[in-house]
């Protein structure tokens, strides 16, 4: 074995190892740059001028509804209107057959007739009476007694007149109108059938305009009424008094204002709650009796609130919170306090001020403690 290698061969190596230093001393020690921060859009927080709102489930009802039952008994000869027509006051609905009822009147008519000529005579005996018994001719008794019959035969006429007087309301019975204007429901009874006080409904009728809407306002809501808005439940002037609006159950907000008309004046032992009623002029005839549709209850004035987007708003088992972007573009979990929900922002009670700017899209890529490059709302819409 040779003592030394040959200088092919140690040539050979030497190159390698110069190769592997020299690899080992070009090591890059450049750090490797950051990415940069995500850019996120934010909405300032601001103040709006609000009407502040509560929603409560409501039902429609009538001013006024009633059930046309007949008065007299009969056949039902005829109906006027059809089943579902609109109708005004004194309008004739339907018509009972009258021949009897005319009858009636008639021989009412001749009683009162025969009283009065029984009465007539009556009094000609007793202004004769009254002479001869001032001449002495006839005695006291016999001139008090043909003056008490001609008293009964006045009575006679009062009660013929009486009986003539309620022959003719049973006629005026006969036709059924309408006590005020209105529509006229499904008639419940046919021409032909015998109809009577004890029948029920011939068919109902329901004033279309104005409307109640009636719903119930529990104690504390109650109190915080007469306390903020200083409603007086003696006194309910319309100034004094919140603005109804109606949410109907389609989804539609209903195009006029309401006011309260009235407010119970007791407890509901069951449920706890006052009893309220608001009024809707109903111009267009929208609002059908028995219609549940949310109440809105409107502050008198508007007041300055702090709100929030509705986009920012996250929540999470403690509650709702917002990402917010500080001074240093640094973002911050804060956890709110909302209140009632105004269009496309909350009303914020607490946990953030007037100016500072919440994440209102992107928040899916960042996190508490992370910059960010923040872009406002209004800049990225133009």
């Amino acid at each position: 074995m040779p003592l030394f290698r040959k200088p092919s061969q140690t040539a050979g190596v030497l190159l390698l190892f110069g190769l592997v230093s020299g690899l080992g001393g070009c090591s890059d020690d450049t750090p490797t740059a950051a990415p940069p921060a995500p850019s996120v859009t934010v909405a300032g927080i601001q103040s709006k001028e609000i009407r502040q709102s509560v929603d409560f489930v409501g039902q429609i009802a009538a001013v006024d509804q009633v059930g046309l039952i007949a008065r007299v008994s009969g056949f039902l000869e005829k109906q006027h209107v059809k089943d579902g027509a609109v109708v005004e006051q004194g309008d004739l609905i339907f018509q009972i057959e009258k021949q009897q009822y005319e009858a009636a009147l008639q021989k009412a008519k001749a009683d009162l007739a025969s009283a009065k000529a029984a009465a007539a005579l009556k009094a000609a005996d007793e202004k004769r009476d009254k002479d001869l018994f001032e001449k002495g001719h006839v005695s006291e008794a016999a001139y008090e007694a043909t003056r008490a019959q001609k008293e009964q035969a006045d009575a006679s006429v009062l009660a013929a007149e009486a009986a003539l007087s309620q022959a003719e309301l049973d006629l005026s019975y006969t036709d059924i109108k309408a006590p005020f204007p209105g529509q006229i429901g499904k008639a419940t009874f046919s021409v032909g059938e015998v109809v009577g006080p004890s029948t029920g409904a011939l068919a109902t009728l329901i004033r279309l305009a104005p409307v109640y809407v009636n719903f119930s306002v529990s104690e504390a809501q109650y109190l915080n009424a007469l306390k903020s808005h200083g409603i007086d439940p003696a006194d309910l002037a319309p100034e004094e008094t919140p603005d109804l609006s109606l949410l109907l159950p389609n989804g539609d907000r209903f195009d006029e204002k309401g006011e309260i008309v009235f407010i119970d004046n007791k407890v509901d032992p069951q449920t706890g709650t006052i009893s309220f009623r608001g009024q809707f002029d109903n111009a267009a005839n929208k609002l059908l009796a028995g219609t549940y549709v949310t109440v809105t209850i409107e502050a008198p004035v508007e007041t300055k609130s702090l709100v929030v987007p509705q986009a920012a708003i996250q929540r999470d088992q403690r509650g709702s919170f917002v990402l917010a972007v500080n001074a240093q573009d640094t973002v911050e979990q804060r956890y709110v306090e909302l209140g009632e929900q105004v269009d496309g922002d909350f009303v914020v009670e607490d946990g953030l001020q007037e100016g500072e700017r919440v994440i209102v899209q992107g928040l899916q890529k960042v996190r508490p403690g992370v910059p960010v490059k923040a872009v406002p709302a209004d800049a990225k819409a133009e």
